[in-house]
């Protein structure tokens, strides 16, 4: 897959299928899309190509949060989705005060004109400029409008997925996403009470602006080096010993070398617990031993 800026002007003359949408996560519902895109790409001999958005675009509209800058994948993570979905080139353009303003007359002059697009694709619910245009404003195209993609609780979507990692249930997470939900870090080092107690933990730190689960204890996987382990998390402040930071630490089953400074992904697999504070040492030690066993069983 290509990578490409919009504002670059290198666009691929091929004759292409354009998928539009700001995909964060690309979920199921996202992926139905894609589907279309590829199955019509395979009829038309054509690439499939995106025009997206690296930043959420409601950084222009609304008032500012932290949560506008958070993402359900890191970049590296999206682009390899986007790869996975069979996309050939990834065009990128900012959203900005000025791309606001663009009709949706100025957005096709502007932009899908400047690709050989053979065939469109959008979601049930796309719409686009500053008139908020539907597909009817694509009437010069072959346009394919994908229906809602929902399951026995509705409709899946970013907001859905968000809200089940804000309380905790990363199992509703992952189901909606199609894949693990996944968070990656570097190795660093941490208090090393853990290994004070039987319980040495891998304590990692993220750059990259994603939505952290709910503060608890997870099971996961955590993948170093290409390998993938059983594991459980925290996610927490480590409330017994009167921590304030918040922290991603992962106890990592057996596993006895040092990684410190190297990259790890944990993925998240179901949430065992809530953050307790314990009265002592050893009642945390007995509690621990018992998300063990969740964690090997699961």
């Amino acid at each position: 897959m290509k990578v490409i800026n919009f504002k670059d002007g290198q666009f691929d003359t091929a004759k292409t299928i354009l998928v539009l949408g700001y995909f964060d996560g690309l979920h199921k519902g996202h992926q139905a899309l894609f589907d279309k895109a590829r199955e019509l790409a395979k009829a038309k001999n054509a690439t499939v190509s995106v025009l997206t958005f690296p930043e959420n675009p409601s950084i222009v509209f609304d008032k500012f949060h932290e949560n506008l800058l958070k993402h359900l994948t890191s970049y590296d993570k999206r682009l390899a989705l986007f790869e996975a979905n069979g996309v050939d080139f990834l065009y990128l353009t900012e959203f900005t005060s000025h791309f606001a303003k663009l009709t949706s007359h100025d957005f096709v002059r502007d932009y899908v004109k400047k690709l050989q697009v053979e065939a469109i694709v959008v979601g049930f619910d796309y719409n686009f400029g500053s008139d908020h245009g539907d597909i009817s404003k694509l009437s010069g195209y072959d346009t394919y409008q994908i229906a809602q993609v929902s399951d026995e609780s509705g409709k899946i979507s970013s907001t859905r997925i968000r809200k089940a990692l804000l309380d905790g249930d990363v199992s509703l997470a992952s189901q909606l996403l199609g894949y693990d939900y996944e968070v990656a870090g570097l190795v660093v080092h941490g208090e090393a009470r853990g290994r004070t107690i039987g319980y040495p933990t891998a304590n990692i730190e993220t750059k990259n602006y994603q939505y952290m689960p709910a503060i608890g204890v997870y099971v996961v996987d955590i993948e170093v080096a290409d390998t993938r382990y059983r594991g459980m998390a925290s996610i927490g402040y480590n409330d017994t010993f009167g921590g304030e930071n918040k922290t991603l630490e992962v106890n990592i089953f057996d596993f006895h070398d040092e990684i410190y400074g190297e990259m790890a992904t944990v993925y998240f697999l179901k949430f065992i617990r809530g953050m307790v504070k314990f009265d002592g040492v050893e009642a945390l030690i007995d509690q621990m031993a018992d998300d063990e066993r969740v964690a090997r069983d699961y």
